[in-house]
C-alpha cells in the first residue's frame, strides 16, 4: 500500500519511510562508533571517545578561557612528529568549537596583514567533501587540520576529537 500511495508532498510514501529509517540506522552506527565501550563478556566495538580518553592525549578546551597560543601548544603536543606524523588526522568537533576555530581564522585574516612575505599561523584555507562530510582545512604552523563539525558531540563534554584515521576500521 505504501508503494502505491501518492501523497501531495511526497510521491512515494514507502521511499520516504525507507529514507528516514536509513538515516536513523546511520545515526545509530555513528553513535556506536563514537560512544561505544569495550566489553569483556561479549564482542563489541570500542568507540573512539572511550579509546582516546583511555589511551590518548587529552586537553582542556574551555572556549571562554582558551587562547589561540594555548590551543597551538596543545596541537604541537598532539601532532608531534615523533609520535604522530600522519596526514590522516581528522578533528571532529562540536558546533561551538567549529565556530570558535572559524572566529580564530577570521581574526587572523581581518587583523593581520598577510602578504607574500608573511603567513598567518591559523587560517581557514578551504572546504571540501570527504566521504560526504563537509571538511574544513585550517592551516596551522603544525600542518593542516582537517576539521569536521559533528553534531553528535553537541551537548557532551567533548569539544574536539582528533582521530588518526589510519588506525580506524569499520
Amino acid at each position: 500500500t505504501d508503494r502505491a500511495t501518492v501523497l501531495k508532498y511526497e510521491g512515494n510514501e514507502w521511499a520516504r519511510i525507507w529514507k528516514e529509517k536509513l538515516i536513523e540506522h546511520k545515526w545509530d552506527i555513528e553513535n556506536a562508533m563514537l560512544f561505544g565501550t569495550q566489553s569483556s563478556t561479549y564482542n563489541t566495538t570500542q568507540g573512539a571517545v572511550d579509546f582516546i580518553s583511555t589511551y590518548g592525549n587529552t586537553f582542556d578546551l574551555t572556549l571562554t578561557t582558551k587562547s589561540q597560543d594555548a590551543f597551538l601548544d596543545d596541537m604541537s603536543a598532539l601532532l608531534d612528529p615523533r609520535y604522530n606524523n600522519s596526514k590522516a588526522n581528522v578533528f571532529f568537533c562540536s558546533t561551538a568549537v567549529y565556530n570558535w576555530l572559524h572566529k580564530l581564522g577570521g581574526y587572523f585574516q581581518n587583523n593581520l596583514e598577510i602578504s607574500t612575505n608573511f603567513r598567518a599561523d591559523l587560517a581557514v584555507t578551504g572546504r571540501k567533501k570527504v566521504l560526504g562530510l563537509d571538511t574544513t582545512t585550517i592551516s596551522t604552523v603544525y600542518g593542516d587540520m582537517n576539521v569536521v563539525r559533528n553534531i553528535h558531540l553537541d551537548g557532551t563534554n567533548i569539544a574536539m576529537l582528533g582521530i588518526n584515521m589510519k588506525h580506524c576500521a569499520y
